[in-house]
């Protein structure tokens, strides 16, 4: 219990301070947030009430936006590939799936500002949208990545290799 507990605090602050702090365009834990709450919290609910909370919070402090459907929903996606996808002993298939969880993003949330009416409503439109996106893209998916591995190697280290001697 106390390990889910820290887990669920680590995130959280992790998660807010990341998107508050300043940083690069995109290049934000919520990603990786959202997978490892999936794969380490329990109950599921709780699990997806991290991302959530994380980005109620942030986006009251930042601003709310018309699109927080559409990186909230993105968000929780993340949270249901971290259930039934994160394999935490394997890094490859953590890359894959930090890479496809900011691929999931990335074409979401784009989705969300052509429906804003920005691009026009054609098939142009959308694929302008999606290619004037395209600067941020590489930004959201080094963050996954980066945040992604971080947690895996504090998971290795402390849970791992720490508990032991600790304990």
């Amino acid at each position: 219990m106390q390990k889910q507990i820290l887990r669920i605090v680590v995130l959280f602050v992790i998660g807010v301070s990341g998107r508050l702090l300043p940083h690069p365009p995109n290049f934000t834990p919520l990603e990786a947030v959202s997978l490892f709450g999936g794969a380490w919290i329990r109950p599921f609910w709780l699990s997806l009430t991290i991302p959530l909370g994380i980005m109620a919070m942030s986006d009251a402090l930042l601003g709310w936006h018309n699109l927080w459907p559409f990186t909230w929903g993105a968000m929780a996606i993340g949270t249901i590939l971290g259930r039934f996808f994160l394999v935490t002993s394997q890094i490859f298939s953590l890359a894959g799936l930090a890479l496809l969880q900011s691929t999931l993003f990335f074409l979401i949330t784009n989705f969300g500002v052509w429906i804003g009416g920005s691009y026009g409503y054609t098939f142009k439109g959308l694929i302008a949208c999606y290619i004037a996106a395209i600067p941020f893209y590489h930004y959201q998916a080094l963050g996954a990545l980066f945040y992604s591995i971080l947690f895996w190697m504090a998971e290795y280290v402390v849970y791992r290799k720490l508990s032991p001697i600790i304990k």
